[in-house]
């Protein structure tokens, strides 16, 4: 153990490593939000005191580095896992990818994400039309108005017009065959 980054009698590098790795076991994440989540603990353990800070600081910056060698962060496939999940309740592929990008997943790797499977991307429009009772889940009679608004709908959520024009298309009765 050294002297840099032990503090109290605690090896803060063995400590965050352990912490760093359950937490990317059970949640695909980058660089910087793995490091909130280590310093929260850190601030959890070692009180307000900013100087007594010094020592885990440095050990999480070795640790971060070391994680990030063995390429544990955001791995692409984890991504693409997240990415279905959130299409799955609702979210257009552009807008998963975009709520990933905000939680701190590398650019390099989101950016082999962009093609989402097409059947996918409409079962995820129609879970989001279901879920605000529009196109083949409307409840009543629909007028020019109306459709326009639908479709605005699934547009701000991020869907491209074939998938809106798709969804607009079917109807309540096609939604046995899908």
């Amino acid at each position: 153990m050294s002297e840099e980054t032990q503090h109290d009698g605690v090896d803060w590098v063995a400590v965050l490593e352990k912490a760093g790795r359950d937490y990317l076991a059970r949640f695909p994440a980058g660089r910087t939000p793995l490091e909130r989540v280590l310093l929260r603990r850190i601030e959890k353990r070692g009180g307000a005191d900013q100087e007594m800070h010094a020592a885990p600081r440095q050990a999480l910056q070795t640790v971060l580095d070391t994680l990030e060698q063995e390429g544990l962060f955001a791995v692409i496939g984890q991504l693409a896992r997240e990415r279905d999940i959130l299409m799955k309740r609702g979210r257009s592929a552009r807008m998963a990818v975009r709520k990933l990008a905000d939680k701190g997943a590398p650019r390099d790797a989101l950016s082999e994400l962009d093609d989402a499977d097409p059947e996918l991307e409409f079962k995820a429009a129609l879970n989001l039309a279901r879920k605000r009772h529009i196109g083949p889940y409307r409840r009543e009679e629909i007028d020019r108005g109306r459709a326009l608004k639908e479709e605005g709908i699934l547009a701000r959520a991020g869907f491209g017009r074939d998938v809106i024009k798709r969804i607009m298309e079917t109807s309540p009765d096609d939604l046995a065959d899908i």
